[in-house]
């Protein structure tokens, strides 16, 4: 049976849950620190969906930032960047900085369904959106189907985006 999930705006009162999820998700060298999500929640909390499932226990989230530009610049991709350095109110780029769901909510098409309804729910909100762009370490083919799936494709790679592992960007344009 696939869980319902109802999505909303995280505020700083999710941060533990926030934190949780992102211990559960990533490696410690990469994972974000409470301060970086604090920043992206005050900045741009219409870009910070929580999922959470019918018995309202937090299940993952989707963060993002608008952008006026893709970087050149590898470092502005980099784990623990300051949001502030690139949002910008009135970008055109949505930069999905990181999705993460729990490892019990895995597997069952979850991962694909929710990262398509955080997108849906923030371009809602955000009508600006005409492109959007995400960085994906080459080694999770799991997220690489999600994102394939979804339309995205492989713009670039960064060689030392992540530890022992290159960084693919990958980009959808809006029709």
């Amino acid at each position: 049976m696939t869980p319902d999930f109802s999505l909303r705006n995280a505020a700083l009162l999710d941060l533990c849950a926030v934190m949780n999820i992102e211990r559960a998700s990533f490696e410690p060298d990469i994972q974000e620190t409470e301060a970086v999500f604090r920043r992206r929640i005050e900045l741009f909390p219409e870009g910070f969906v929580l999922f959470t499932d019918s018995a309202g226990n937090t299940a993952g989230y989707l963060c993002s930032e608008l952008w006026s530009d893709i970087p050149e610049n590898p470092a502005d991709f980099s784990v623990g960047h300051d949001i502030s350095k690139m949002h910008r109110a009135d970008g055109k780029i949505l930069y999905i900085s990181s999705f993460a769901l729990l490892p019990e909510y895995r597997g069952h098409g979850n991962g694909t369904r929710l990262f398509s309804k955080g997108l849906s729910f923030i371009k809602k909100r955000v009508q600006s959106v005409q492109e959007m762009v995400l960085l994906v370490n080459e080694q999770w083919t799991g997220a690489r189907r999600i994102y394939d799936s979804y339309g995205f494709t492989r713009t670039a790679v960064l060689p030392d985006a992540f530890p022992h592992s290159a960084g693919i960007v990958m980009q959808f344009t809006s029709e």
